[in-house]
């Protein structure tokens, strides 16, 4: 093969220092004008935190994750990204994390020689026979080039390796590259290139996992299994040392200085090779290529003899063979004196234009960035920057940037890629003298990155040509690569996403995705959602864009409406339309797509996704008809005017069939349905449905009213059917133990015959609700049935008054057994507070479903528990003192068949009692159906069925019988004396022939206070007390009276009082009975005195007793005072016939557990103060409602006869 001689390109020698060098932006995080985001919150995706980060901070912020060896990517803080790519690596991946490639080599403790940071793994021998003279490895591929000498310890300088002599006068020398290396032989003299061995030079060479392949460029390839390369050789050189100046004009000589170079430093023929040997061709050197040869087992180098042996050639001469890893990336030069060469990664400069001062050649020249990351993104600009290092003088030349087809390592003048496109063209003159010296030249290559990125494609390669190609002053070179790296940087956004959750917002609609299974909405300005998307989950400001096609069989469906929000968000957020203009009964299909408004360079751009599935829809704005209602126990009554006329069937919880029925309506698809006040209850099918059954379980005796309605797939709503029956009353108890035996050991079942046998210390008690109780001891007390009492897998009620000794642990009331748990359970929880509950099944440790309440269990006062279970509406609930908390209901749907006896006063498993109750029980109850809100009322009430008379208990009782003394006796049994301060006496009322009674002075010190709480005071209750207040102190008119009668403490309010108000300036006052709504300091909203309040109008001498008394009904929510026996309307109504005007609603019961007070009270401030100057007798408190005609009876009864 012919090899002409090469004159080398011409170098700054200032430059070649810089050669490697990274820049700090390079190396992700370690710019001081970028920060990384690589500690961002982990729900974002690494491009939208350093975007975020950006924004926040106004600079510039690295994407650590994007980071590759040959790109860097850094978002702006205006939503955009730039990515600068390398066409060589600039950095390295080390556990560490990024660093810049250092090729400087050093020793390791195995002896081998290495870079310190290379993009792959490249090891030279230490020295000795044995190791190969270099190694490259990449992916578990490895090519090794061995020596046919032995090697002497290599002296190391920077990043070459030098084995001195290893044949007389020759020295080996190789030198890493980022992802490569070389090996050179470096010939000292003339007299050592007469050796003979350099005529053919056979290094071995040893593969793994790739086999070699002839480029037939003066190269070679190293191939995988696929037939990938994985490692290349270019064209192998020979260069001397001479620096012949390069003349301005033809046939003129200059010295090199007068181009702005210092000269070249002589090197005489017995110089000793070094690193900057094998740098490349110093500034006119001569230069030729080699014959090669590769193979799998060996590398052959045929030096050009004619070339070693002519007397111009200046020595050293340097044999120059180079490998490195195949990439996508790279750059290579074309002579169009060397057609058939390779110039792939030369060291060399690289040439453009006509070189007509030595070689008379053409030259171009190519680089090639790895800019597939770049597919789809909407490039915005893109900048390629090159070191123009030499011109052939200070006159500007144009020079043309192209957009090329690829390069390779079989790249060459006869084998060039496609100049497909020009993209720009840059004047200019750089690098002759300091009159122009080297510097950059950018140029505009936008539209040849936005080609690229917009095909995809894997590469971007550029190409540099001169305009005139004819023009020997147009001739320029640039710095090689490897000298000085050049740059493509793009700024980009990303094309965005397609929206997700694509569906109708109102109505509430998911997506359907055929005609076929359309939507049906009655609403004709539907709203549309979309929650836009971007594909680098950047700040981006974003909205959906929707368009609405009506269906058209004949033609392509026409867009009938289209829009976007009015506000962009960000990706991710749903955004919301509303269309507008549909028809009834036309069917229509709308989709989205994501908007993305970017700007830059004081420029606003729109970018679109593609759009997304269409979603179906279809208009019905028609009504359905009202349905209508069948039933097979409950006949309807003619009409709901005249109850009285209709017949009443089954009874209040015994459950009936209803058939709603569509009535004609061919598209119902949803049953609304509401028994009385119960919670109104919906039946949803997936299909239109004739008619639906369900069985219902009555709760009030008498009328009740079942309202039906009905809905089509669009949503329209039928008028609503209203269906009037009448309900017998309900079964009685199945089981109820009256606890009112007083002995034994037997508490009787009085109507299902389940005895019950007190067992482990249970006893009597007459401290009761009513009557005598059973009382348990915490520890071993409780009774038993022998038998099961209720079908636990349909509908029952259980209920049990209560009395806590203490709070401190577990108490069971009432429990059915099952095998491994109880059926149920009603029961105090230290954690839940008041429960009843359900085992989902009978296994040990079963899931539970727990019903409760927000009422606060207090120890040492009765409180009344009911619980029931709805088969129906698979629900449990807990009423407390009467009053069911909704909220607090737990759903059951899977009942199961508790065969076992029914404890009382403990939770009985397997034979076994857990949890006994620590207190009193009285009046347990057991029903088979739901109760009505009545029946729940008047067992709270316990109401005599005999009289339909409430019975309340009393709680305490202070007759005032003393004389002397501090202490005032409870005669209730349940042991709450009062303590008298000092600013009460005992006295005699001889005027109002009370006799004894306690006589309150109206200073801080008149009161007499018991330990409380005396009632459960969320529950029903009744306080009492005569009261004849000073008529002296109240003729004082200058200052209002404040007197409170008897109070129940809080921590630093009253929960209720009796007391007296008298205005300042008046001489009369009023009689109060009122409740605080919270247990908290202030007025105001937090406590509602007037409205929670019922005031006597009725007119009384203050100075005669008068008794007053007030009543709290829990169950139906109400307040009540009565003066004298006679009830108080809110309004002074005192008409006790008429319910509907009395009393005050109160809502906002709380539990209060300090003292109970006669003559102060506990007002806005926390402190006492209202004290009573008064005469107060018989202070009581019932647990229960007192009826009217009990108080009257108790007045008229104790009117004081005067002595």
């Amino acid at each position: 093969m012919r090899r002409r001689w090469l004159a080398a390109p011409v170098l700054f020698v200032q430059l070649l220092g810089a050669a490697g060098a990274v820049s700090a932006h390079a190396v992700a995080g370690s710019s001081a004008q970028t920060t990384s985001a690589a500690a961002d919150s982990s729900d974002l995706t690494p491009e939208a935190a350093a975007s975020r980060k950006a924004a926040e901070s106004g600079s510039p912020v690295d994407v650590d994750a994007e980071v590759t060896p040959t790109q860097l990517v850094t978002a702006q803080p205006d939503g955009t990204f730039t990515v600068e790519f390398d066409p060589e690596p600039e950095r390295v991946k080390q556990a560490s994390g990024w660093v810049p490639v250092d090729t400087d080599l050093m020793t390791t403790s195995s002896g081998a020689v290495v870079p310190k940071a290379a993009a792959v793994d490249i090891a030279f021998s230490g020295g000795g026979a044995h190791d190969p003279l270099a190694r490259i490895s990449k992916d578990g591929k490895t090519y090794g080039v061995g020596s046919p000498w032995t090697l002497p310890t290599p002296t190391l300088s920077g990043s070459t390796a030098t084995y001195p002599d290893v044949m007389p006068g020759t020295d080996l020398v190789v030198q890493a590259t980022p992802d490569g290396f070389s090996e050179n032989l470096v010939v000292k003299s003339r007299e050592a290139a007469q050796n003979t061995d350099l005529s053919s030079i056979r290094f071995p060479v040893t593969v793994d996992g790739v086999s070699a392949y002839d480029t037939h460029s003066g190269g070679a390839a190293f191939l995988d299994d696929q037939g990938r390369p994985v490692f290349t050789t270019g064209t192998a050189l020979m260069y001397d040392s001479s620096a012949a100046p390069v003349s301005p004009a033809r046939g003129a000589t200059v010295s090199p200085a007068s181009y702005g170079m210092t000269t070249a430093a002589t090197v005489t023929a017995t110089a000793a090779a070094d690193d900057s040997a094998v740098d490349g061709p110093v500034p006119g050197a001569r230069t030729t290529a080699m014959d090669v040869t590769v193979s799998d087992d060996e590398l052959t180098l045929k030096p050009d003899r004619t070339f070693l042996d002519d007397p111009d050639t200046t020595y050293p001469v340097v044999l120059d063979p180079q490998t490195t890893s195949a990439s996508l990336a790279g750059w290579t030069t074309v002579w169009s004196t060397e057609a058939s060469t390779s110039f792939w990664k030369t060291s060399h400069a690289l040439g453009v234009g006509y070189d007509e001062w030595i070689d008379n050649k053409k030259a171009r020249s190519f680089y090639q960035f790895d800019t597939h990351t770049l597919g789809g993104k909407k490039i915005l600009s893109a900048t390629f920057t090159a070191l123009e290092v030499w011109s052939a003088n200070c006159t500007d030349k144009s020079v043309e940037l192209w957009r090329t087809g690829s390069i390779s390592s079989s790249t060459k003048w006869s084998a060039q890629p496609a100049w497909s496109s020009h993209v720009d063209t840059v004047s200019t003159a750089k690098g002759y003298s300091s009159s122009c010296p080297g510097g950059d030249v950018s140029f505009d290559a936008t539209s040849a990155v936005s080609y690229t990125a917009g095909k995809s494609a894997a590469t971007t390669t550029l190409g540099l040509r001169a305009a005139d190609e004819s023009d020997e002053i147009a001739w320029k070179q640039f710095a090689s690569p490897s000298d000085h790296k050049p740059k493509l940087s793009v700024t980009f956004v990303s094309k965005p996403s397609t929206p997700t959750g694509v569906k109708l917002s109102d109505p509430n609609l998911a997506c359907a995705s055929t005609r076929a299974n359309a939507v049906v909405t009655s609403d004709r300005t539907p709203t549309l959602a979309a929650a836009p998307k971007s594909a680098d989950g950047s700040q981006s400001t974003l909205r959906p864009n929707f368009e609405v096609l009506k269906y058209d069989p004949d033609v392509a469906d026409p867009v009938v409406d289209s829009g976007s929000p009015s506000a962009y968000t960000t990706s991710g957020t749903a955004g919301k339309w509303t269309a507008s203009g549909l028809l009834n009964g036309q069917t229509y299909w709308f989709r989205a797509r994501t908007q993305y408004k970017y700007s830059f360079d004081d420029k606003t751009g729109y970018m679109y996704s593609g759009w997304s599935a269409g979603c179906w829809l279809t208009i019905d704005t028609t009504h359905p008809v009202p349905p209508d209602v069948d039933a097979t126990v409950y006949q309807e009554c003619a009409t709901s005017d005249t109850p009285d006329d209709c017949t009443a069937y089954g009874g209040v919880g015994e459950p009936g069939a209803f058939t709603f029925k569509a009535n004609g309506a061919s598209d119902v698809v949803r049953y609304t349905f509401q028994l009385n006040d119960d919670k109104p209850q919906v039946k949803t099918f997936t299909t239109a449905t004739s008619s639906y059954t369900r069985i219902l379980e009555p709760d009030v005796r008498g009328l009740n009213a079942l309202t039906v309605q009905t809905w089509d797939s669009a949503g329209n709503d039928s008028e609503s059917y209203t269906y009037y029956f009448k309900v017998a009353a309900g079964a009685g108890p199945v089981d109820h133990w009256s606890m009112d035996e007083g002995t034994g050991t037997t508490a009787a079942d009085d109507v299902g015959g389940k005895d019950a046998t007190l067992t482990g210390g249970a006893a009597w008690t007459d401290q009761a609700r009513l009557g005598n109780a059973l009382q348990g001891n915490g520890t071993s007390a409780y009774a038993t049935t022998g038998s099961s009492a209720l079908d636990t897998t349909k509908s029952f009620s259980v209920s049990a008054w209560v009395r806590l000794n203490s709070l401190a642990a577990n108490s069971t009331f009432v429990s059915q057994e099952g095998v491994n748990a109880d059926g149920f359970q009603l029961y105090y929880s230290t954690t839940y507070g008041w429960v009843f509950n359900r085992h989902e099944s009978d296994v040990a440790s079963p899931p539970t479903a727990r019903a409760r309440s927000s009422a606060t269990p207090v120890a040492g006062v009765w409180t009344h528990l009911l619980g029931v279970y709805d088969a129906q509406a698979q629900e449990i609930s807990l009423y407390v003192n009467g009053v069911n908390d909704d909220s607090l209901n737990a759903t059951f749907t899977t009942p199961w068949q508790a065969s076992g006896p029914v404890g009382i006063g403990c939770r009985l498993t397997q034979d076994t009692c857990a949890e006994y109750t620590d207190g009193s029980i009285d009046d347990a109850t057991l029903w088979n159906r739901i109760l009505s809100p009545e029946e729940v009322a008047d067992l709270q009430a316990m109401t005599d069925a005999s009289t339909g008379e409430a019975r309340p208990t009393l709680a305490a009782e202070w007759g005032m019988e003393e004389t002397s003394g501090t202490s005032a006796a409870d005669s209730s049994g349940y042991g709450h004396p009062a303590t008298v301060a000092t600013g009460g006496t005992w006295s005699v009322d001889t005027d109002g022939g009370k006799g004894n009674v306690l006589s309150l002075d109206g200073t801080s010190a008149a009161n007499a206070t018991a330990t409380g709480p005396i009632v459960d005071s969320q529950g029903d209750f009744t306080v009492a007390a005569w009261a004849k207040l000073d008529a002296t102190a109240l003729s004082d008119t200058s200052v209002a009276h404040h007197m409170r009668i008897a109070t129940q403490s809080g921590g630093v309010r009253d929960s209720w009082g009796l007391w007296y108000d008298q205005a300042a300036g008046s001489a009369q006052g009023t009689w109060v009975f009122g409740r605080t709504t919270a247990d908290v300091l202030g007025t105001g909203a937090s406590v509602i005195k007037v409205p929670a309040t019922t005031a006597s109008a009725q007119l009384v001498d203050p100075g005669d007793w008068t008794l007053l008394t007030g009543v709290y009904d829990g169950a139906h929510h109400q307040l009540f005072l009565y003066v004298n026996g006679v009830r108080q309307g809110a309004q002074g109504d005192t008409d006790t016939d008429d319910d509907t005007g009395d009393g005050v609603t109160f809502t906002s019961p709380w539990q209060a557990t300090g003292t109970f007070n006669i003559g102060r009270g506990r007002i806005s401030t926390g402190a006492y103060s209202d004290y009573a100057h008064s005469l107060v007798d018989d202070v009581r408190v019932w647990t229960g409602v007192m009826s009217d005609l009990s108080i009257n009876q108790m007045y008229a009864s104790e009117m004081p006869i005067p002595l």
